[in-house]
């Protein structure tokens, strides 16, 4: 059971904010010190770009929803609050811990570092649990280079005619 639990990896986003959603996150941070667990319950906010210019609705007109074909016509306007247009992604940094890996800014298998998915601590150094480091702005501050690495990442749902690469 250790050898297979040293293998997994798992992100947890607003884990107490949704206690009743199923109850199995609490439980394995119980039952597992030795898993590696990151809980994020307020860095993720730092993804919330609504109310800034990488981010609001301008920006994903202009770069994921027009002219970026089905795929991208399909992104949602707002994400969850449609009173506040803009990109709301709270789950995004999840993703965005292994992709800021990929560009060599981050080693995933130590939270503490500095990634575009934010930056965690322990709590206690008996568990391999980790938890919101400097919060929503250790997520926020990479903005302009995630957010550019979407637009480019969009652009591949246009055809070869309309790339800028």
């Amino acid at each position: 059971m250790d050898a297979f639990i040293s293998k997994l990896r798992i992100h947890m986003i607003g884990l107490e904010s949704k206690p009743g959603q199923d109850g199995s996150g609490k439980w394995l941070l119980e039952n597992f010190p030795n898993l590696f667990v990151i809980v994020s319950q307020d860095t993720y906010g730092g993804m919330f770009a609504h109310e800034s210019d990488l981010g609001n609705l301008e920006w994903i007109n202009k770069n994921i929803l027009n002219d970026h074909g089905p795929l991208g016509a399909a992104y949602p306007k707002s994400g969850f609050h449609p009173e506040n247009p803009g990109m709301q992604e709270g789950d995004t940094p999840s993703f965005l811990y292994l992709v800021s890996a990929v560009y060599e800014k981050n080693n995933p298998e130590n939270p503490n570092e500095e990634s575009w998915g934010g930056q965690f601590a322990q709590r206690d150094s008996t568990t391999n649990h980790w938890y919101d480091g400097p919060g929503p702005q250790s997520v926020s501050k990479w903005r302009e280079e995630f957010q550019s690495d979407f637009a480019r990442r969009a652009d591949w749902m246009l055809p070869d005619k309309k790339r800028s690469e």
